[in-house]
Formats: structure tokens, sequence, C-alpha cells
């Protein structure tokens, strides 16, 4: 966890933070209403799991015991519920889809935002699933299929070289890759210690990848930038080198109870532009999940 101490400046309880990120991750599932109701498929979880609880948070989530395996039930395998990680969910949610919209996924695999959205859209409209990575594209596509989801198109291409599309889009998700700190909860996280020069290049390409879907965004249209790292370079960093003149960063409506930390707007010898304040972080401390940073922006 030393690698965690460059953020003691920014966190409100450091020993309680590092004890959170020591500790496996509470299991978290939800159901999928387009292949059964939720009530019924509530009804087949709490047999399955009787220590499940639902979160207070959405509507069709549940939360089990980090022991719990849901990825080994019929449920899981038929595509009636869906495992992902907390923090994952609610980005998703605050992409706002809704049925008939155009919607883009820039960097989709494995795909547990992408069912999200897609539920959120009714499986009505259009939502393209872009996957840089080949290797990743199976586990998308297989993702889909599980959950019955009709609207999604998978597309092979990288976030940076997309084409802009005839008719621009409504909503757009960027879950940038990342250095993944956020994630050292996990049974099998990708977080790694990572030099100045590594982060340089991973955040390079995160500001690529958030000014090209500006550029694939209707005027008006919402982007939603998303990483599971703590680094203010990858996170307000990235905002403070968007234009005000393109884009306005928007306050979050966080649904109670969770409890948020405002976006940073300094960060060392860094002053970032005011309205990154309006992003969101979620401490692994704060509502036993893992670590995320979220922000809304608005095309102008």
């Amino acid at each position: 966890m030393e690698k965690l101490s460059r953020y003691q400046p920014l966190v409100d309880d450091y020993a309680l933070f590092l004890e959170a990120s020591r500790q496996p991750l509470p299991r978290v599932i939800w159901a999928n209403p387009i292949k059964r109701s939720i009530d019924e498929i509530e009804a087949d979880v709490l047999r399955l799991c009787p220590e499940a609880r639902r979160l207070t948070w959405t509507a069709n989530g549940w939360r089990l015991p980090a022991s719990a395996q849901p990825g080994s039930w019929l449920l899981h395998l038929v595509g009636e519920i869906y495992v992902q990680e907390e923090v994952s969910i609610l980005a998703a949610d605050l992409v706002g889809a809704k049925p008939g919209e155009r919607v883009l996924d820039m960097c989709a695999a494995p795909g547990g935002k992408t069912v999200r959205i897609a539920v959120a859209m009714n499986d009505r409209g259009r939502l393209l699933a872009n996957e840089k990575k080949h290797g990743r594209l199976g586990g998308l596509r297989w993702n889909l299929n599980r959950l019955g989801i009709t609207c999604a198109t998978v597309n092979h291409d990288d976030g940076l070289r997309l084409s802009h599309p005839s008719k621009p889009f409504d909503r757009i998700l960027v879950d940038a890759p990342c250095t993944c700190e956020g994630t050292s909860r996990k049974a099998h996280s990708r977080s790694q210690s990572i030099s100045e020069g590594e982060r340089n290049t991973v955040t390079q390409v995160q500001v690529g990848l958030l000014r090209k879907a500006l550029d694939m965004v209707k005027p008006g249209g919402l982007v939603i930038y998303s990483t599971c790292t703590y680094a203010p370079e990858e996170n307000e960093g990235v905002l403070d080198r968007i234009s005000t003149e393109r884009a306005r960063i928007e306050p979050i409506d966080v649904p109670a109870p969770l409890k948020t930390a405002s976006g940073i707007t300094q960060w060392k010898s860094h002053r970032y532009r005011p309205d990154v304040s309006s992003a969101i972080r979620l401490w692994p401390h704060h509502n036993d999940t893992g670590g995320f940073f979220i922000a809304k922006l608005r095309r102008i």
C-alpha cells in the first residue's frame, strides 16, 4: 500500500482508507429486467444467498458477502443477473441513457457498463460498444448475448481513431484506461506501481479519448468520464485540459446514501479549472466500495 501514500493529503481519514483498501470487496449483483421481473429474480437471489441485502441507492441491486460466488449461479449463466462492482454501476447509471437514443461506450469491454446502459435503454435505440483490444471482444460479446441485449453493436477500433458518425451521439461513456489504483480490493487487482513517465503516457490517451468523445457527441449532449484510479493527473488533470469553451463540467446528483468527495482544484503545483470540483471521488472507506472518479461534461 506504499504507492497509495501519495494520496494522504486528499483523504479525510488516511488510516481508515488504508484499512478499507486491504479488505476484500463485497459482491454486488443487479437484476436484468429484460430477462425476467426484478421481484422474481430477487426471490431466487434470496434463496441462494439469504444474506443478500438490497442496495438502497438503486432499485435492482444487492450486496452479498465477499465469500459469495454469484458467478457460479444459473441466474448468472442465463443472464438474469450481472456481477459488477458497485461504483462501476453508478458510472453507467449516470450516463442517463433513455430508450431510442444513440449512445457510445468508447472503452466497453468486458461490458458491465455497456449492458447496464442497454437495460436503461430498455434495449431500444442504438448502442455502440467499442473496444480496442481484440482479446477482450469475446467477453464483451458473451455478456451482451447472455443478457439478451439486441440494441448494441460491437465495434473493434482504437477509440482515438473512431470515425465520426453521420449523426452525433446523444450520450457517450468514456470509462478510460487508467492505472487502476482504486481496484486494490479486488482479488486479481491490476493496480501496480507506476512511474511518472508511464502515467504521463496513460494521461495522454485519456485526454485524447475525452476530446474525441466531445467531437462525437451532439451539442448539448452528455459525456461521462470515469476512471478507477485516485491519481489527480488522470482525473481532474485530464478535465483541466478540456477547453471551457468546449464543455462545461456539471454537478452530479449523487443518489443517497452514497457518500462522495468533490473533485480537487489543486494538486501539488497544479491548479485546475474551478468546475472540476463538480466531479466526484468515491473512496473505499466511505461506502465499502472500490475507488472511483466520475465527471459529467456537457458539450457546448
